[in-house]
């Protein structure tokens, strides 16, 4: 027995065992068919065993030829990843890039690094859509999404980035004028302009640390977008609730100030999410690299 095995012959067993016929696999190699059941042959030959089993309407895998599938699925992920990895020293980093999140994180934060990303990589065409709807990353054209709250297919690789969380935030004109807040047992002296899931309960849940509170609300305004409560605030209308990322823009700014900065409502957690690729193109793996290290910090490291 030969101490290497054909490399040929185990991409061509590969092949047929993923696609399922001798033609399939044939196509796929670019060869006759006839030079694949020569391959398995000399493969078998070669190990002492029988691997495929063959009828005139199927072919499967014997116990031996089981055992071998996994290292020929490396063989052709190792020499699919070689190729990437010495185009990287060729290529530009360049093409379609296209990302789906949500209104608030793309207004705020997936936008700007966006932008910054294309301005370190021009040849990169970026696409950045909103939407609130669950977009499934490979099957709608998009090549990643960044979801709030749930992954929605375990099929899918979901890199965690940190939670979201919403803190208390105002306007410094409006607090010049207002009560003192130094509890959310304040809040329920104060103007607050609120997210379309507190309009029935009327309550914030806050907590710091272990301690949770509930506080009664009198809302001036209920809205279900974070700019419109954003901008309200900015305009002296009352306290309003933000995802973190949002409020810190404006306080940047000088437009907001943060309230009880050690109080936040319930963590969410975010996600990149993307299909598993058993070899990567380099534009998506920049991608990636740049967003965990560019997201992250605007983000809550725990819930």
């Amino acid at each position: 027995m030969k101490t290497i095995l054909d490399p040929d012959a185990l991409l061509a067993f590969e092949s047929l065992s993923r696609l399922g016929s001798f033609t399939a696999a044939a196509q796929e190699r670019g060869c006759a068919k006839s030079h694949v059941s020569q391959l398995i042959r000399e493969l078998e030959k070669e190990l002492g065993t029988v691997l495929v089993l063959r009828s005139t309407r199927s072919m499967t895998l014997t116990e031996a030829g089981q055992k071998l599938l996994p290292h020929a699925v490396a063989l052709r992920e190792l020499l699919g990843q070689v190729r990437l990895d010495i185009e990287d020293t060729q290529q530009l980093i360049e093409g379609e890039l296209w990302i789906s999140t949500t209104p608030s994180l793309s207004q705020y934060a997936i936008g700007p690094l966006m932008a910054e990303l294309a301005r370190l990589h021009p040849l990169l065409r970026i696409r950045v859509d909103s939407n609130n709807r669950l977009i499934s990353p490979g099957a709608d054209g998009v090549d990643f999404c960044i979801r709030v709250g749930r992954v929605g297919d375990e099929r899918l690789v979901a890199k965690a980035l940190g939670f979201a969380q919403d803190k208390l935030f105002a306007a410094p004109g409006y607090l010049a004028s207002a009560p003192p807040l130094n509890h959310p047992e304040d809040l329920i002296h104060h103007a607050t302009l609120i997210n379309d899931d507190y309009q029935y309960s009327r309550q914030w849940l806050l907590m710091n640390g272990q301690e949770e509170y509930r506080a009664a609300l009198k809302p001036v305004l209920c809205s279900d977008t974070n700019p419109t409560l954003a901008v309200s605030a900015i305009n002296g209308y009352g306290v309003a609730l933000l995802p973190q990322f949002v409020g810190e823009t404006y306080c940047k700014l000088g437009l907001l100030e943060a309230i009880l900065p050690q109080w936040h409502a319930n963590p969410i957690p975010v996600f990149l999410v993307y299909p598993y690729r058993s070899s990567m193109p380099r534009k998506y793996r920049i991608f990636i690299d740049f967003i965990v290290e560019a997201l992250r910090p605007r983000l809550a490291a725990q819930a």
